[in-house]
């Protein structure tokens, strides 16, 4: 069960990941849906490129044959993503406070999980280095799953948008995009915290198995 799991959630990520990676090439092929992005170029390239780059690289942090084997590699890989990641999140927040699609129902939602984002950064980083790696990798799964939210949100929003609005006026778009943002948020970091929990309690069991096969008992 716990193996079908993990099979299950890496299709999925792999899935997110590579939705969203193609959204990051796919921005500069077609017209900005929010005019705003073409005041601030720089800020929304930056956005939008190390998006991608993040989504690209991070799922593979959380592969335990990669940590395992190429350690070195991991801890390149985790301190670059830290770095890309505070970039995105403050971009994120300056995005959706200054020149918002949504308006004030966009600050909120992007302010309050664009916030967690960076916080669980941060959190994740300082475990790490204080030797916590145990919490730091569970930090660091609440970031990569608020970050892999954009992906579910164009998944709710784009069919959604054609299902329900032929010719959408400017304020009923701009409340689709807040509905399917809040509700992937909300989804990812559920899931985050129940995968979180899963891990440990299994984690739990294996520690429990290896003590009782060390003494010499057969566990039940």
């Amino acid at each position: 069960m716990a193996k079908s799991a993990r099979w299950i959630l890496a299709a999925t990520i792999g899935l997110l990941a590579s939705i969203g990676v193609g959204a990051s090439a796919a921005h500069y092929l077609q017209e900005p849906y929010n005019p705003g992005f073409l005041n601030f170029p720089t800020i929304v390239a930056l956005h939008v490129v190390l998006g991608g780059v993040y989504l690209a690289l991070a799922p593979f942090q959380f592969v335990r044959r990669i940590r395992s084997r190429h350690l070195d590699y991991h801890r390149w890989a985790g301190r670059m993503l830290v770095s890309l990641g505070l970039v995105i999140g403050l971009s994120a927040l300056f995005i959706a406070l200054v020149i918002p699609k949504g308006g004030w129902p966009e600050r909120v939602v992007i302010g309050l999980f664009g916030s967690l984002f960076l916080f669980a950064l941060i959190k994740g980083f300082l475990n790490v280095r204080a030797g916590r790696v145990a919490l730091h990798r569970e930090w660091m799964i609440r970031a990569f799953a608020v970050g892999l939210a954009i992906a579910t949100a164009r998944l709710i929003f784009f069919p959604a948008l054609l299902i329900t609005m032929a010719d959408p006026t400017e304020k009923r778009f701009g409340t689709l995009l807040v509905v399917s943002l809040g509700v992937a948020f909300v989804v990812h970091a559920g899931v985050a915290e129940l995968w979180i929990r899963f891990a440990r309690r299994s984690g739990a069991l294996r520690a429990k198995r290896a003590k009782l096969k060390a003494k010499g008992v057969k566990a039940e």
